[in-house]
């Protein structure tokens, strides 16, 4: 089976004994469409307190002047929760900049919430960034697209998690089972980002700055 828009709204329609031809019904195709994509943002949300980073990483290489005091980031990346920023101008996967907040030591500091600083005169050369960050879950909207963000094996936690809040919107509380299902569904897709990609990669506490002098892994 194909876990795309069409099949999890067909599962969450029939979870819900839903019906488009019949009138009178509780819930509308597209309130079951927006219930989905709702369940899907949720869902990654949660899942991001939960699990590595690993299974939500994006990345964009953006170039900052030389000489520029500061560096407006672009809008598709300042609602983003950004990871880190690497400096990949001469070598890769280069060095992270260290982020001072005072201004005075490291590299760089937020100016504003959407603007960088470098020191008092910018760098000395064209700098590479590769801006590292948590990818946001996409809408869907075509039949075939899929929540990308959710391996198809776990994706059967967005029906329950859609058809949930479709209840409790429509002042009914769900089942006990459906919320007993929901649950373990969900644990079961937690536990799975919480492994190492590979299995074989455990998790571990690393150095924020593997290049600084004190390159200690626990």
């Amino acid at each position: 089976m194909t876990w795309d828009f069409k099949y999890l709204q067909d599962e969450v329609s029939d979870l819900l004994n839903f019906n488009s031809a019949q009138t009178d019904q509780d819930f509308s195709t597209a309130q079951v469409k927006k219930a989905i994509n709702r369940a899907y943002a949720r869902e990654v949300h949660a899942a991001w307190l939960e699990g590595l980073q690993k299974y939500f990483h994006a990345i964009a290489e953006l170039t900052w002047l030389s000489d520029e005091t500061t560096f407006a980031v672009p809008p598709s990346i300042q609602q983003k929760s950004i990871i880190k920023v690497i400096d990949v101008t001469n070598s890769d996967p280069g060095h992270n900049l260290v982020f001072d907040d005072t201004g005075f030591s490291g590299d760089v500091f937020w100016k504003d919430r959407n603007t960088l600083q470098w020191g008092d005169s910018g760098p000395s050369e064209d700098k590479t960034l590769r801006f590292e960050f948590y990818a946001e879950p996409v809408d869907m909207v075509a039949d075939d697209d899929e929540p990308d963000l959710v391996q198809p094996v776990y994706r059967e936690v967005l029906v329950w998690s859609a058809a949930i809040d479709l209840r409790r919107r429509a002042d009914e509380g769900a089942p006990p089972e459906w919320l007993g299902a929901y649950a373990e569904l969900r644990l079961d897709y937690w536990k799975s980002i919480s492994r190492g990609k590979p299995f074989t990669d455990y998790p571990v506490i690393k150095n924020a700055y593997p290049d600084a002098e004190v390159g200690f892994v626990y």
